[in-house]
């Protein structure tokens, strides 16, 4: 093992210091490119455990400030740095880095945009308290343009549904929202297998459905 490996090891058990910042920079000197200098970074981080994760998006922000690179790495970076703030329950932290991660990406990569549309829809989701808001109507009329195998993950198929249970209520669509919502409650039923399950068996991943306990607790307080 290697002295960076070793030293990568060591952080993402025990979490990074500041002082440690000063070795990993002279270990990095030894890697070529700042892709992989990013990319040691930020892979680093995304290992840290949620008690880390103020330390792991500061490393990852050391490797975007210290080594410049193309787009698409600086999308890589700030979309992890939105899945650690997720990981940890900081949604407000995890919509900004999403919405940074989307600002990197212009007009040009459209496709990533709409591919980043379910992490901000359930962000912003969370930070509303699962109640109605231009920006959630906004992010969900995104995820309708994603393709039918991204929807057909499983939980990009829950977040989008709930979603709409959410829009369909405030719009007054109570019909609507109630035939989804038996949907939904299937999803949550022990043993729901989603449409991908036999595709991604064939690769050796099987899905889990993902339900937070802010998500729980609105889906037990409605009422149809």
């Amino acid at each position: 093992m290697g002295k960076i490996d070793a030293f990568e090891k060591r952080i993402i058990k025990q979490g990074m210091k500041d002082e440690d910042f000063e070795e990993y920079a002279r270990l990095l000197r030894r890697v070529r490119g700042n892709f992989l200098k990013r990319q040691h970074c930020y892979v680093t981080a995304i290992q840290f455990s949620p008690k880390f994760a103020a330390q792991a998006v500061k490393l990852i922000h050391y490797g975007l400030q210290s080594f410049e690179d193309g787009w698409f790495s600086t999308y890589t970076a700030y979309l992890h740095i939105g899945r650690i703030y997720e990981a940890a329950g900081n949604y407000q932290g995890a919509y900004d880095s999403y919405l940074s991660a989307k600002d990197t990406l212009g007009k040009e990569h459209a496709a990533y945009i709409d591919e980043l549309s379910p992490y901000l829809l359930w962000a912003r989701l969370h930070i509303d308290a699962f109640c109605y808001s231009e920006e959630l109507e906004a992010h969900y009329a995104n995820c309708e343009k994603i393709g039918a195998f991204s929807k057909a993950f499983v939980n990009n198929e829950f977040k989008i549904k709930v979603a709409s249970i959410v829009i369909l209520r405030h719009h007054g669509k109570n019909d609507e929202a109630k035939r989804l919502f038996q949907s939904v409650m299937k999803m949550c039923d022990f043993g729901f297998r989603g449409k991908l399950c036999k595709i991604l068996a064939r690769h050796h991943y099987k899905e889990a459905l993902t339900i937070t306990p802010d998500a729980k607790r609105f889906l037990e307080t409605v009422t149809l």
